[in-house]
This record gives structure tokens, C-alpha cells and sequence, in this order.
């Protein structure tokens, strides 16, 4: 037996997550076109991998070594894991902060791009649900 939801919950539950998932979005939007723009671009070596284990996989976050615009060396963990691991040795596209190159992201479109995405994402289903059932009232 199945028990619907009153409009009275899921119209506020859904129109507040999705105002909120809206403003996920925007903030990780500026903080990274924030973070592009003073970037500055390397090559690193993938040192090392370390494992983090979640409930039910293990990720694997790459320890990259590069040398910076400043001839500056600096091994630091990448902040973008895969569930597979990057192999050791291998070469990535870095983007580092200048003032703290520790800070650094693969240079990669999904490395970059997948919290605004999903936050939109996230936005766009609760808005839509939200004003989908709005509309819908009897």
C-alpha cells in the first residue's frame, strides 16, 4: 500500500533544496572560476596513491610531484580521487595555485566541473518536482 505524499511537504522540501542546490552551484561556480584564473598550469608525476575507504568502495587520491613556474618542486595529494587509482609513474596536467601550490587539481574537465554539474543537477530535479507538484494541485 502506498502512501503519497502530501503537496504540503513535498512543494517546501523540494522548492528549499533546490533554491539551496542552486546556491551549492553558484558558490562552487565562482570558487572555481576563481581558482582558474589565477592558476597557473604544470605537469606532474604520480608518486604515490593513497587509499581512502568509503562504506562500500575504496578510492584512490594520487600524490603528484611537479615542479612549479617558480622552480619550485612540491608533492602534494590531489584533492580528485577514482575508484581505480591513477597508475604510478604516470603523467597528469596540473593546476596549482601560485601563492599555495600544495592546492592543486588535475587539469581535467569532470576534475574541475563535477560539483557545479551535480549541484545543477540537484537543482533541476528539486525545483522541478517542487514546481512540477506546485502546478499540479487539484
Amino acid at each position: 500500500m502506498r502512501f503519497p505524499l502530501p503537496h504540503a511537504v513535498v512543494v517546501p522540501v523540494c522548492l528549499t533544496i533546490g533554491v539551496l542546490a542552486v546556491i551549492w552551484a553558484l558558490l562552487a561556480f565562482r570558487s572555481e572560476r576563481r581558482f582558474l584564473s589565477t592558476a597557473m598550469r604544470a605537469t606532474g608525476l604520480v608518486q604515490s596513491l593513497i587509499a581512502e575507504r568509503m562504506e562500500r568502495s575504496t578510492v584512490y587520491f594520487p600524490v603528484i610531484r611537479f615542479t612549479t613556474a617558480a622552480g619550485v618542486t612540491v608533492t602534494a595529494k590531489s584533492k580528485t580521487s577514482r575508484s581505480s587509482g591513477y597508475p604510478i609513474g604516470k603523467t597528469l596536467p596540473v593546476l596549482y595555485d601560485p601563492d599555495h601550490p600544495e592546492d592543486l587539481e588535475i587539469d581535467a574537465f569532470w576534475s574541475r566541473w563535477l560539483i557545479v554539474i551535480g549541484a545543477t543537477f540537484l537543482a533541476v530535479i528539486a525545483l522541478g518536482i517542487g514546481i512540477g507538484t506546485l502546478l499540479s494541485r487539484p
